[in-house]
């Protein structure tokens, strides 16, 4: 993420962010000092922030950076507290999920390493799996997955459970696009600790002049990138957004990491997505990313 003049605006959003994590540092603490005592029956964890935010992209009219706030954070609270609603929940248990609930891709997109097959994702156990094979059917020379929901809800409460794929190159993506041409990467997770939030614009699409290729092209964006001191393949953490149509609240493992500001600009329903991908924007790829897999164990949507 580029951009290193600070506007009196991202200066006060920085110091906001530091406040922010001290009190993120201090409730891990407690909730350590709880699970240990037994106050609380599930294993806690709790991912710690390296630092505040970064990134690079201004502000644009429908979406615009602010700092998470204790409202944001009992507001997340809240969702995750059991006490609403849901109106799709699974643990992935049953493998006859797969067809009755999402559409299975199948791609082989230039600018990534890797195609998308739907074999290469399975549920058993407990587990959807989106495993990292040696492509046989595909131009690229891996393969991965993703998949798309079968419903759409608009507005709303979005955690996934996940543990990324232990090696770098790989994306691990939870993601949503809405009827009206937004993207809402949830995260985009790295391996070891990086997590990238991003609300895309696809409606300000550029395209390269005199090159038919769609990957090309640019979309406007407004973002942050997230270091964290965790490995975030070594166990399951849970990534979420609470969003309403005046705001868009990222969260890692409950806590609240950045808020995007779009003031209804974003009116359609979405899609759920979660995909893998060999690809440089996640870092170095390894001689052999073969068999490091992302997997997820829940999925939780609640109306708002």
């Amino acid at each position: 993420m580029l951009g290193f003049h600070r506007s009196g605006h991202e200066v006060d959003m920085i110091s906001k962010s530091l406040n922010n994590l001290m009190t993120t540092l201090l409730l891990c603490s407690i909730i350590g000092v709880l699970a240990e005592t037994q106050f609380i029956v599930q294993a806690a964890y709790c991912a710690t922030p390296l630092g505040p935010p970064t990134f690079g992209s201004r502000d644009r009219y429908w979406g615009t950076r602010r700092a998470p706030t204790e409202a944001d954070r009992q507001k997340i609270a809240l969702y995750r507290s059991g006490k609403k609603k849901t109106s799709f929940e699974t643990n992935f248990t049953d493998p006859k999920e797969l067809a009755s609930d999402w559409l299975l891709q199948s791609d082989d997109m230039p600018n990534l390493k890797s195609c998308r097959r739907p074999e290469n994702i399975s549920v058993k156990t407990g587990v959807l799996k989106l495993r990292t094979e040696i492509a046989t059917n595909c131009k690229a020379r891996w393969s991965t997955g993703s998949m798309w929901s079968n419903f759409r809800p608009k507005y709303g409460f979005m955690e996934a459970r996940m543990k990324i794929a232990n090696a770098t190159g790989i994306n691990n993506a939870f993601w949503m696009t809405t009827d009206d041409g937004f993207e809402i990467d949830i995260c985009e997770v790295h391996y070891p600790g990086t997590v990238r939030t991003t609300l895309h614009n696809h409606n300000d699409y550029q395209p390269v002049a005199g090159v038919n290729d769609w990957s090309k092209g640019k979309s406007d964006s407004v973002g942050f990138n997230n270091k964290f001191k965790d490995d975030f393949s070594a166990d399951y953490h849970d990534y979420g957004v609470l969003w309403t149509p005046q705001v868009i609240i990222f969260e890692v493992d409950g806590e609240p990491i950045n808020v995007i500001v779009t003031k209804g600009a974003i009116k359609g329903n979405a899609d759920i997505r979660f995909s893998t991908a060999v690809m440089e924007y996640a870092g170095k790829i390894p001689v052999h990313p073969e068999n490091h897999d992302m997997t997820v164990k829940r999925l939780i949507v609640c109306p708002l």
